[in-house]
């Protein structure tokens, strides 16, 4: 009975290692290597307000899975100022209104995303997309100009094109946990499982 109870508990914590480690390297996700960050505990969006299904993910899968991190594991986003139209001046409005308040962020954010996707809008000028950015947010353009070149403001932008290399990679939305693994998005099949593969590799 002893051995029969000890082959059975042997059994039962070899299927729970399997299935602690369900996710695969190369099928699931990458090590970054060289575009890797430091980033201990969390997981980044990088992404840009000019990308479609950094959209829909901002929308449908990104509130979600922040609802669902592990305890200690917290959450950032990157917006890369490399994808065009205007991308530099769209981050800097949203970095100059992350250190003036989440909400100003988000509201500047989602302006963004919806005038370009939603409107199919363009802007004119640098100017006009900066105006607009800070309206949406309630922020002024005199606290904008005396602020944009801050050691705050460019410190934030300088982290979040961090990302660049990683959406070289393949593309963006990207996900990155602990700065270094990069979550192969197409293989997402669910909510449950983007979660048990964060909680995977926040774990390693």
């Amino acid at each position: 009975m002893m051995k029969k109870s000890l082959l059975a508990l042997g059994a039962l914590l070899l299927s729970c290692s399997v299935s602690a480690a369900k996710y695969n390297e190369g099928e699931h996700y990458q090590l970054l290597g060289a575009a890797s960050f430091d980033a201990p505990n969390q997981v980044v969006k990088v992404y840009s307000v000019n990308c479609p299904f950094c959209y829909k993910y901002d929308k449908s899968v990104i509130p979600g899975m922040v609802k669902n991190l592990p305890k200690g594991v917290t959450f950032d986003d990157y917006h890369i100022t490399t994808k065009p139209p205007l991308g530099k001046e769209k981050a800097w409005v949203l970095a100059y209104a992350q250190t003036q308040s989440e909400q100003a962020f988000k509201a500047a954010k989602m302006a963004f995303y919806k005038k370009y996707h939603d409107d199919k809008a363009r802007f004119a000028s640098a100017d006009e997309a900066i105006d607009f950015g800070l309206k949406a947010a309630g922020l002024d353009r005199a606290g904008f100009e005396a602020a944009k070149n801050s050691p705050e403001v460019q410190q934030l932008l300088s982290k979040w094109d961090r990302g660049v290399e990683v959406a070289k990679i393949q593309g963006i939305p990207a996900l990155v946990v602990n700065g270094k693994y990069l979550i192969n998005t197409k293989s997402i099949r669910s909510m449950q499982m983007l979660d048990e593969l964060v909680a995977e590799l926040a774990a390693k």
